[in-house]
């Protein structure tokens, strides 16, 4: 068993890499943007409110993405490896994530992060927002709002995986393939 946080500002690569680290691995995805926007797509209780914070740029409250995660990880056979693609996000969320883990004998073993300035980031999420429509891309302002947050809030959770020795940063401005084999070249060393 092997949990792992990939981390990154949005238009990173993280989706991309999620899905090669699933398929090489075998990793349970828990993809926190991916099941808010399922939540949405089906109509779920909380479709407006997260319909909401999502199209603003914000992040979705926390009581609303905790109870999606530990549903989650309640439902996840009890050796299975997890990787968590855009949560936890912030230092409450990491105290929960935490808790919730330790309740299931389980820790973060790593944490990888994606790091891609700014300038990179911008030009990505236009191009995604021509191919995948998604509400949250189509704004600079709304963007702008998203990478601001995610400076603001992540920082402080990055510090504390670094303390602990499990934040590892890949220059995800790479080519998809040079940050893929960076990332499995991390994942490799852990599962030993």
């Amino acid at each position: 068993m092997l949990n792992i946080i990939l981390v990154g500002p949005p238009g990173s690569g993280k989706g991309t890499q999620a899905e090669q680290m699933i398929q090489k691995y075998g990793f349970i995805s828990i993809a926190l943007g991916a099941l808010l926007r399922q939540q949405i797509a089906e109509n779920g209780a909380n479709k407006a409110h997260i319909e909401a914070y999502i199209n603003n740029g914000q992040l979705v409250p926390d009581d609303i993405s905790f109870q999606i995660i530990r549903e989650l990880i309640q439902t996840k056979p009890s050796d299975a490896s997890l990787l968590f693609d855009g949560f936890p996000r912030t230092i409450v969320q990491v105290t929960f994530l935490d808790n919730c883990l330790v309740s299931y004998h389980a820790k973060i073993d790593g944490v990888i992060l994606l790091d891609v300035p700014n300038v990179h980031l911008l030009k990505r999420l236009r191009q995604r927002s021509t191919i995948e429509a998604r509400p949250d891309d189509q704004d600079d302002d709304k963007i702008k709002a998203r990478m601001h947050i995610y400076q603001q809030e992540t920082l402080p959770m990055l510090n504390y995986y670094q303390h602990q020795n499990k934040l590892y940063r890949v220059d995800g401005t790479q080519a998809i393939d040079e940050v893929t084999k960076a990332i499995e070249n991390i994942i490799d060393r852990l599962k030993l």
